[in-house]
C-alpha cells in the first residue's frame, strides 16, 4: 500500500519569505509515534533552535495523553514557555532562536489515528502542528482544521503550500481586519485592538461570505462544539467559576480529552476582558512539560494559574488546590459510585465542581433555566444558549469594572489642575482604597451581590489580586497617553 510522505523534507524558501511567514507563525511541525521513545518530532518547517528539552515538549503536548480516543482525528492547543537562556544546552539545530510576545510559544495541534496494518500496534499516529507566538486560537483551529485533512491524504506538499499563503499574507496589525487566502479559502480575520479586547461579532456581515469565506475573530475560543457541553455538569455553578477566574483563583480543569480541556481553558480567559489574565495558563498540560514540578507541587498554587489536564494522575497531584473542575456531561448514579465512566477505565474526578469558594453574587435564574433546558435540547439550542452563556458572563466582567471606571474618572486632573501644576498634567492621582470604597458604598456596583457586605468582601478580595495591579497601571497608561496628547 502506497503510503503518504507525512514530511516537510526538502522544503526550501527564500530568507525573505521565512520571514514573512514568521509574522504569523513560527513553524509547522509533524510529530509521530514511535514505539520505544513514545512522540517524536520527525519534521519542522522553518527550522527553529530548540532545545531536546523543548522539542520534547512540544511533542508530547501534541497527542492526547488520554485513553479514551479510538480513530480519526481531534483538535487542541497548548501553552509552552520558552527558556530566556539556552547557553551550553543542546539543540536540535543551530536554527535561530524562535521571538516570542510573552516568552510562550502557542501550539495547535490536529491528532489523527488511522489503521496501518504495517504498523505493530496496527494504527498510524500522527499530528501535524501549528507553532505560532500569537494567542489567536480561532484562527489557529481554523488553519490547523482545514490544513490537517489535506496533509494526511497529500503529505507534504500542503505544508509546503501552506506556507506560501501564509507568506502572502498582509502584516498581524491590531484592530484590522484582513482578508487572507488560505488552501483554497478566504479568511476575513479579525484581529482585537489589544490582547485583552474582548471581541464581538461585527466586522463583517454575512452577506459578504462566499461559500468559501470564513468570518474569524481571531482572540475568541473556537466553538466547532457548543461550549455548554464541556460543562453540562457544572453550569448551576458557573458562577461561582466565573468568580474563581477573575479573583485570580487557581484551578485545575479535567477533562476526557485535551480538545475538551484546551477549549475551555481559552474560553475561560476570553470571559473576563478586558481583565488582564495576570497568571499562567496551559490549555493542555502534561506530566512532561518543563514546567510541571515548578507548578504541579505540594505547595499552594500560584494565584490565576489555569491548567487543562486529562491525566488521573493530576487529580491526586492537585487534590490541595481549592478549585477543581471536571468538565463533561453529568454522570449517572451508578457510574459515580463506580467512580469511572465504564467499568475498568479511570478517567480521573468525575465530572463536577469542587472549589472552596463562597460564592458573592447572585446567580440569574433565567439564564441558568435556558442552560439547564439547553442541555436536554437540540443542537441549535445548545449553540444558542452557548452564545447566551459567553454574553452573560462578559456582561459581568464589564459590570465588575463599573465602580471602577468611575472612581478612575475622579482621579483625572482637570484642566486647572493640570496648568497649575505642569508635573501632574500627565499622571492620574494616586489609587485610594479608602476613596475608592466610599464611592462603591455611595453609588454600589451592577452586579447582583447578595449583600452589601459581600460586595465590599469581593472588591477588597479583587483589589489585592494580581491582575488588578495589572489592569490599574494599564489605565494609567491609557490615561497619561490622553494626558500628554492634550498637553
Amino acid at each position: 500500500m502506497h503510503r503518504t510522505r507525512l514530511s516537510l523534507d526538502g522544503l526550501a524558501m527564500s530568507p525573505e519569505k521565512v520571514a514573512k511567514l514568521r509574522r504569523w507563525i513560527l513553524s509547522l511541525v509533524t510529530v509521530n509515534f514511535d514505539l520505544d521513545v513514545g512522540p517524536k518530532i520527525t519534521s519542522m518547517y522553518p527550522p527553529l533552535g530548540l532545545t531536546h528539552a523543548e522539542a520534547q515538549n512540544i511533542a508530547f503536548s501534541s497527542f492526547p495523553d488520554s485513553a479514551h480516543f479510538e480513530e480519526g482525528s481531534q483538535t487542541h492547543s497548548f501553552r509552552m514557555r520558552l527558556r530566556s537562556h539556552v547557553d551550553g544546552e543542546p539543540r536540535e539545530s543551530d536554527a535561530p532562536r524562535p521571538t516570542t510576545l510573552d516568552g510562550f510559544i502557542y501550539g495547535f495541534s490536529c491528532f489523527t489515528r488511522t489503521k496501518d496494518a504495517s504498523s505493530k500496534r496496527g494504527y498510524q499516529q500522527t499530528s501535524i502542528v501549528v507553532l505560532s507566538h500569537l494567542a489567536y486560537p480561532n484562527l489557529f483551529y481554523t488553519l490547523i482544521s482545514k490544513l490537517a485533512p489535506s496533509f494526511m491524504t497529500h503529505g507534504g506538499p500542503m505544508l509546503e503550500a501552506a506556507c506560501h499563503n501564509i507568506s502572502n499574507w498582509s502584516d498581524p496589525l491590531p484592530g484590522t481586519t484582513s482578508e487572507l487566502g488560505f488552501l483554497g479559502t478566504v479568511l476575513h480575520v479579525e484581529l482585537p485592538e489589544a490582547i485583552e479586547t474582548q471581541q464581538s461579532m461585527s466586522a463583517i456581515t454575512p452577506a459578504r461570505l462566499n461559500e468559501t469565506d470564513l468570518q474569524i475573530l481571531a482572540s475568541i475560543c473556537p466553538s466547532d462544539l457548543p461550549m455548554i457541553n464541556h460543562f453540562e455538569a457544572v453550569v448551576s455553578h458557573l458562577w461561582s467559576i466565573w468568580e474563581c477566574v477573575v479573583l485570580s483563583e487557581p484551578m485545575l480543569i479535567f477533562s476526557p480529552s485535551p480538545a475538551m480541556s484546551s477549549a475551555a481553558v481559552w474560553w475561560l480567559r476570553d470571559l473576563i476582558r478586558p481583565i488582564p489574565l495576570s497568571g499562567d495558563f496551559r490549555p493542555f498540560f502534561t506530566i512532561h512539560d518543563a514546567d510541571h514540578i515548578a507548578l504541579v507541587n505540594p505547595r499552594t498554587p500560584p494565584s490565576g494559574l489555569l491548567i487543562g489536564v486529562t491525566n488521573p494522575f493530576f487529580e491526586r497531584a492537585c487534590k490541595h488546590w481549592p478549585n477543581i473542575l471536571s468538565l463533561g456531561r453529568a454522570l449517572p448514579q451508578p457510574a459515580l459510585k463506580n467512580g469511572s465512566a465504564s467499568p475498568g477505565i479511570v478517567v480521573g474526578p468525575a465530572p463536577g465542581w469542587k472549589s472552596t469558594h463562597k460564592r458573592y453574587t447572585s446567580r440569574d435564574h433565567a439564564v441558568l433555566k435556558q442552560l439547564e433546558q439547553a442541555c436536554r435540547g437540540s443542537e441549535p439550542a445548545r449553540r444558542a444558549a452557548s452564545e447566551a452563556m459567553r454574553q452573560h458572563f462578559t456582561a459581568r466582567t464589564n459590570a465588575l469594572l463599573v465602580p471602577l471606571q468611575r472612581y478612575l474618572q475622579t482621579l483625572i486632573p482637570t484642566p486647572s489642575e493640570s496648568r497649575s501644576n505642569l508635573s501632574a498634567a500627565a499622571r492620574l492621582k494616586p489609587f485610594q482604597d479608602a476613596a475608592f470604597f466610599a464611592s462603591l458604598k455611595a453609588h454600589g456596583s451592577p452586579l447582583p451581590f447578595k449583600s452589601n457586605t459581600k460586595q465590599r468582601e469581593f472588591y477588597e478580595r479583587w483589589l489585592r489580586t494580581p491582575a488588578f495591579g495589572v489592569w490599574l497601571a494599564r489605565q494609567e497608561e491609557v490615561v497619561q497617553g490622553v494626558l500628554q496628547s492634550m498637553s
